[in-house]
């Protein structure tokens, strides 16, 4: 094998194929006897047309030819979007991109948000694993360089420039913040108005003002005495250009109802507008296009798995996703794709409208409006419902606790396990119950010392039953608790009716097809009616419960899984689908996909079945008619030996009986 072949072998990662003598090389116009070696050299690293150069050579970083030109088209524009598939990469590229910006332009303060400060330290955790690996970087930086860790943001030093990760909270403690270079990672967890109002302010004054103030008033005074700018003069205004304030919006592509498709389709409006005044005109709703306004400042990055080099990412594992998830999950996670709405029986768009959030308001029936959150205690002076589906041998164990008010119902809990995760808590000593629908059973007695319970609903398949007889076990009680037994009904007689405890416990039937069919378009119902909430959700909840969970030393069952779990609650409703069987009846159930080898399995659900159990309690609970109560006082005495006032009512009951009972003797 010739060297020129071997040499084009090893090179086939970069999928140039192209003729080595029609390339340029830039090193080549350098000469180690020049006096100026050093400065041309740098010259070079410097221009993002190289950046290949500076990362693997500097940074000790080898990169893609694809990943080089994304790193040149952010930097070059000022407002760029950057969609790409899960997997590619995105925040160690981001985190890249920022040590880049700090290390080649001097005094940047470069600014990192995220969907929760969680998500802005995992790219400080890039930048930091970059500075230990790269000893050339940190050779040519101060002694004051490096990265920093503080409680409420983390800070990386490059000489004089600053890149700092902040909590995004509710805005409050970051507003006033200055940055030349603004990075929002996850924009589409990023509430709307916080960015607009806080973050996209960091970069309201100019990178350089003065510079800025002379190069405008040199131009406005040039153009007034008609005076052509030179060639280097429109160089230096390129330079500016590079060095003007920047806002990169990133993330993985979401639902069309969220203000990340909103930005895209502006984004996407700008730059097919091609500069033109009546395409811009349709851009700022009929009003003029502002002065200053520079379409081609605009730019779009859109990576999706199929363009991705072959190996970069687990061809197995993506396949996996494609057949284990929904087609426009798929697309959105993979695919770069924003989708229009869930195609399910509970419509992504509906389900977001019962979540309680900054921009969606919910009133009770009293004008007043609802405020609540994911919690792991309840109020004492409320009542909650438990749906409760048992796991099968492969399934999760999933518990959903439902709060009532009087004109709806709050989502306030959710916690799910499985037997994987359950032996690890009793091999750490989390757990004394070695038998796993005992553990289940312990975690329900658990919560319902923290949430009133007064219903519980569960499934009387898969293990079930092993849950319930564990409820009842004299063994399995501690100290103050009672056996809990199934409800009791009167047209229903059954052998535990006359046992000592609490009959809370509805085994329902949830394949009976009657039920599943009312409780499902129960659930739709009460979705559209704004009966049933979801708590609030935002960056700032979710930053909050990390931070709860770390001050009182919680490592398991944490608030901020009970979070991500009514999360999770979301994404399996949004993918339930309403199919028919073959003798005609209604099916609810996940799409089904292929796990390997031919085999076909159906998509998780549980934490979707726990809910529409709890719901179906609640709501029979909730119609349920409150007895009055009749005490009879009888004409000249009471039955407890005290007399009746003459101005008094014989009866104590509603108004309409005990008046017209009053003279009667």
């Amino acid at each position: 094998m010739s060297d020129s072949e071997l040499k084009t072998i090893d090179d086939a990662w970069l999928s140039i194929d192209v003729d080595e003598d029609h390339l340029f090389n830039p090193m080549s116009i350098l000469k180690t006897s020049d006096e100026d070696f050093h400065l041309k050299l740098s010259y070079l690293m410097t221009r993002p047309e190289y950046f290949s150069f500076i990362c693997k050579h500097i940074l000790n970083i080898q990169i893609l030819p694809s990943q080089a030109l994304m790193l040149y088209e952010m930097w070059n524009r000022k407002f760029p979007m950057l969609i790409a598939s899960r997997g590619f990469g995105k925040s160690f590229m981001l985190s890249l991109y920022a040590l880049l910006r700090a290390l080649l332009l001097p005094q940047r303060k470069v600014v990192i948000v995220g969907a929760a400060f969680r998500q802005s330290k995992v790219l400080f955790e890039y930048m930091e694993t970059i500075w230990r690996n790269a000893p050339i970087l940190r050779d040519i930086c101060s002694n004051t360089s490096g990265p920093r860790r503080d409680v409420d943001r983390c800070v990386m030093r490059i000489n004089d420039s600053t890149v700092t990760c902040l909590p995004l909270g509710d805005g409050q403690k970051i507003r006033g913040q200055r940055a030349n270079d603004i990075i929002s990672d996850e924009f589409a967890s990023i509430p709307r108005d916080i960015f607009e109002n806080v973050v996209a302010g960091f970069a309201a004054v100019s990178a350089d003002p003065i510079d800025n103030v002379k190069r405008l008033a040199a131009e406005k005074r040039a153009k007034d005495l008609g005076v052509t700018l030179k060639k280097e003069d429109t160089q230096q205004n390129n330079k500016v250009k590079i060095r003007d304030n920047q806002i990169i919006l990133s993330g993985t592509a979401y639902y069309d109802f969220n203000h990340f498709a909103d930005y895209w389709k502006k984004w996407r409006q700008i730059i097919k507008s091609r500069g033109r005044e009546n395409r811009l005109r349709e851009v700022f709703g009929g009003e003029e296009v502002p002065k200053d306004f520079d379409w081609t400042q605009y730019s779009i990055i859109r990576i999706p798995y199929e363009l991705l080099p072959e190996g970069f990412m687990d061809a197995a594992q993506v396949a996996r996703s494609k057949a284990t998830v929904h087609a426009g999950i798929y697309q959105m996670e993979f695919g770069a794709c924003f989708t229009r709405d869930s195609q399910g029986f509970f419509k992504r768009s509906l389900i977001e409208s019962c979540v309680i959030s900054n921009d969606n308001t919910v009133k009770d029936s009293q004008g007043n409006e609802i405020h609540f959150e994911a919690r792991l205690m309840g109020d004492t002076n409320k009542q909650y419902i438990f749906g409760v589906d048992p796991a099968s041998e492969v399934d999760n164990f999933s518990i959903v606790v439902i709060e009532l008010n009087a004109d709806h119902r709050r989502i306030v809990h959710c916690w799910t396990t499985n037997r994987s995760e359950h032996k690890d808590k009793v091999k750490r000593g989390y757990s004394a119950e070695t038998d796993y629908y005992a553990y289940c059973a312990r975690k329900i007695r658990d919560l319902m010392k923290l949430f009133p319970c007064v219903h519980i609903a569960m499934d009387a398949q898969g293990g079930g039953i092993a849950v319930m007889e564990s409820l009842h076990d004299h063994d399995k009680l501690q100290q103050g608790e009672v056996s809990i037994w199934p409800v009791i009904d009167d047209d229903k007689p059954k052998d535990t009716d006359d046992e000592k405890g609490l009959h809370i416990l509805e085994m329902c039937q949830f394949a009976k097809y009657d039920w599943l069919a009312e409780a499902n378009h129960s659930l739709r119902k009460d979705f559209e009616d704004k009966s049933l909430l979801f708590p609030f959700f935002d960056t700032v909840s979710l930053g909050i419960s990390a931070a709860q969970d770390g001050m009182t030393g919680r490592s398991y069952d944490t608030l901020e899984q009970c979070v991500m779990d009514i999360e999770e609650l979301k994404d399996e409703l949004a993918m339930i689908q309403m199919t028919q069987t073959s003798s005609g009846r209604d099916r609810w159930d996940t799409p089904e996909v292929v796990v390997g080898a031919g085999k076909k399995s159906k998509m998780r659900k549980d934490r979707y079945s726990a809910l529409i159990m709890a719901n179906m309690a609640a709501r029979g609970i909730m119609r349920a008619p409150t007895p009055q109560e009749y005490k009879f006082y009888g004409g000249f005495a009471t039955m407890d030996g005290t007399e009746r006032k003459s101005e008094e009512n014989m009866f104590n009951g509603p108004n309409w009986f005990t008046e017209n009972m009053k003279d009667i003797y």
